[in-house]
């Protein structure tokens, strides 16, 4: 009986909510004589609807009596579906009346309960003509009605005689347009039993709705916090608003279900019901798109508008609006055109949601199938997650049944739904926990690597410091010539290189040496060509200087690393140049005014044994200079990549080649600092000027 009671609330809330129109109980037995004849036996059984009764139009206290003659009223069903109002008529309040046979004396005085099963409207229930309930607050225009559907059983007794008269006065004026029905709905039935699934129901249903909203709202935030504290993880974004969507929905269902009191209010939820609805099913598409994608596909934009169109299509076909006027204007062709539009426009919505419902799970099974097929990390979760609800409720089902034990409804219904949600919980929570494993272990390695590379720099520092010693710490004086040099390096050990030997005759050899690449080896190279430069005899040339050097840095073994480099003599007004590879000298000849270009071809040190190299000689007057350098200077890049060049450093050197050596140098570092604009320097730079007084 409990379970009966129960589907047929459910059963009478499909049939308001999602079809357009009502027939009328052809099923419950109409007497020849007008009267409703009740048994206990009835009443035991399945409960009695009271269904169809006489009615008539308009509002009068008399017709509360019992005495008043209603031969000549029309009997009609309480529900009033729309479709039927062109012919039995409704403006708004009317009288239904049922007499009620109850000849079995087992029921005289015993309490029944009577159900409203529904009701779009406010009631008055006489009782022989005595008010008995009210629901709501019946009105004779729509702004005095207040419509109430009374939920809960009431009790009702017949005294000890055998006729009697139910009469109900009626109003709806406030239902919305698209309400198929606007009438009401009862039932007799046992008291104890009505009161038992009642208040079964409403504790068992609060509970449920309760636990479930909790577990929701808990999941929501617990991912809706580590999306903010970890924006990128868009996943836990779309996995909060699945599991809102979700609890919302089972939220909206149970006050649709249960504590709902107006058709407005049902219709209200409704559109909420279909909001939350296509919000669930989009987000959990976008949630395993973010997951096993690495960018949204562009069918996601599809249902992305598909869903949008779907709601706004619900939305319109169940919108809630009232007539202007309040009273519902009877006549077939506006009936007709109604029940038309109706139709139409309810079954449109209901066909785009179902579409949209099946498109969309499909693609989420073949996402999740393609990712397992893929092996696709994690993606084994999903596969069992989403078969959990039939694992659960045949196999582990039929094995505690043949235990001999048994689950309460609710548990297991409640354990059934969340078991996918907990599996992608879970799936977010294990890559959570891996993500912070990596994090730790690359802080860890960038610890380890700050530690080495803190040593490297310690050590590269006391190259740096080791070489910048090695170099002159200041230019030779000598009487007829003004020498200045400068270098700096790219990395804290540069593999440029610049010294310089002086006779006891006046004779001075300048050296300008560029070694391949940077760092501890290019230091290496350095450290070995200063102790042959400083070694070789005075006598020798210098040819045979480079030459010695060259066969120094080859016996050293160090692969691929050479050194560039140019020998300048000076004897008197002599200059002698030697090359081995290093940019071409220039040379400013004061009296003319201009700025000579020295070529030298010749092969780098530590290459080929006895390789030819070429020299040449010059005669220096007052005033000339000369510029020593290596290619860290012309070969500066500036942010749109391109070379300073050998032919603007000559341009450079134009500018203030008849300045004194320190004013040259410091000319050329200012301009190649302007042309890199902040962009990092790529390569040592070496700069030797030497001015004949």
């Amino acid at each position: 009986m409990k379970h009966r009671l129960v589907l047929i609330s459910y059963l009478v809330l499909i049939v308001f909510g999602f079809t357009s129109q009502t027939p009328a109980q052809e099923s419950e037995p109409v007497p020849v004589t007008g009267i409703r004849v009740l048994t206990l036996d009835d009443i035991n059984e399945y409960g009695v609807f009271l269904g169809i009764w006489k009615y008539h139009p308009g509002d009068n206290p008399e017709w509360a009596s019992p005495t008043f003659d209603d031969t000549a009223w029309k009997s009609t069903s309480t529900l009033l579906a729309r479709s039927e109002l062109s012919e039995n008529g409704w403006q708004g309040i009317g009288w239904f009346r049922l007499r009620v046979s109850v000849p079995d004396e087992r029921l005289w005085h015993t309490p029944l309960a009577l159900h409203v099963l529904f009701q779009a409207g406010a009631s008055e229930i006489y009782l022989d003509g005595a008010l008995i309930y009210k629901f709501g607050t019946v009105g004779t225009r729509e702004g005095e009605e207040k419509p109430y559907w009374k939920r809960d059983p009431q009790v009702i007794s017949f005294s000890g005689k055998t006729d009697h008269l139910l009469a109900i006065r009626y109003s709806n004026f406030s239902s919305p347009l698209l309400t198929p029905v606007l009438g009401f709905s009862l039932m007799l039935a046992p008291l104890n039993e009505s009161i038992e699934v009642r208040v079964s129901f409403v504790r068992y249903g609060t509970t449920l709705q309760m636990v479930w909203t909790a577990i929701s709202v808990f999941l929501m935030l617990q991912h809706l916090l580590l999306f903010i504290f970890y924006p990128r993880a868009r996943e836990n974004l779309y996995f909060a608003i699945s599991t809102g969507s979700i609890g919302a929905l089972v939220f909206l269902t149970f006050q649709f279900v249960m504590l709902a009191t107006s058709a407005a209010q049902l219709q209200y939820l409704i559109q909420l019901l279909v909001c939350v609805y296509a919000l669930m099913f989009l987000s959990g598409m976008l949630f395993l798109y973010t997951l096993f994608y690495p960018k949204l596909p562009k069918l996601s934009w599809f249902f992305l508008i598909g869903w949008i169109v779907a709601v706004c299509v619900c939305l319109s076909s169940f919108g809630i609006s009232s007539s202007e006027s309040g009273v519902v204007e009877l006549g077939v062709a506006k009936s007709s055109l109604y029940d038309q539009t109706f139709q139409f426009n309810a079954g449109l919505a209901i066909i785009i949601l179902f579409l949209f419902t099946c498109l969309t799970f499909l693609e989420m099974i073949r996402v999740i199938i393609v990712a397992i097929f893929k092996k696709k990390d994690g993606a084994w979760i999903f596969g069992l997650g989403s078969l959990s609800p039939f694992i659960l409720t045949f196999v582990l089902g039929d094995l505690i049944s043949q235990a001999g034990y048994t689950i309460n409804w609710q548990i297991g219904v409640l354990t059934i739904i969340l078991a996918p949600l907990f599996s992608m919980s879970v799936y977010l929570a294990r890559n959570f926990s891996r993500t912070s494993r990596n994090l730790e272990t690359e802080v860890l390695e960038r610890q380890l690597l700050e530690v080495e590379n803190t040593r490297k720099t310690e050590e590269l520092e006391k190259a740096r410091e080791l070489q910048m010693s090695m170099l002159p710490q200041a230019a030779p004086q000598i009487s007829h010539l003004d020498v200045a040099f400068e270098m700096r390096p790219a990395t804290e050990v540069g593999g440029d290189y610049y010294d310089y030997n002086l006779t006891e005759e006046g004779q001075l050899t300048i050296a300008v040496g560029d070694a391949t690449g940077h760092g501890m080896n290019a230091g290496l190279v350095v450290s070995a060509v200063k102790s042959l430069f400083k070694t070789s005899a005075p006598e020798a040339s210098n040819l045979e200087v480079l030459e010695r050097i060259s066969q120094g840095i080859k016996s050293m073994n160090l692969k691929r690393l050479y050194m560039a480099m140019t020998l300048v003599t000076f004897n008197h007004n002599t200059l002698k140049l030697t090359g081995a590879g290093m940019p071409p000298p220039l040379i400013y000849r004061a009296d003319e005014n201009l700025v000579e270009e020295i070529l030298l071809e010749g092969m780098p040190l530590g290459g080929f044994i006895g390789a030819e190299r070429q020299e040449a000689s010059y005669q220096l007057q007052s005033g000339d200079t000369v510029l020593l350098m290596s290619d860290g200077l012309p070969e500066m890049l500036n942010p749109e990549n391109e070379m300073l060049d050998y032919p603007k450093t000559k341009e450079l050197f134009e500018e203030v080649a008849d300045q004194p050596p320190e004013a040259i140098i410091d000319h050329l570092f200012k301009a190649s600092t302007s042309w890199v604009d902040g962009e990092p320097q790529a390569d040592d730079i070496t700069l030797v000027v030497i001015k004949v007084k």
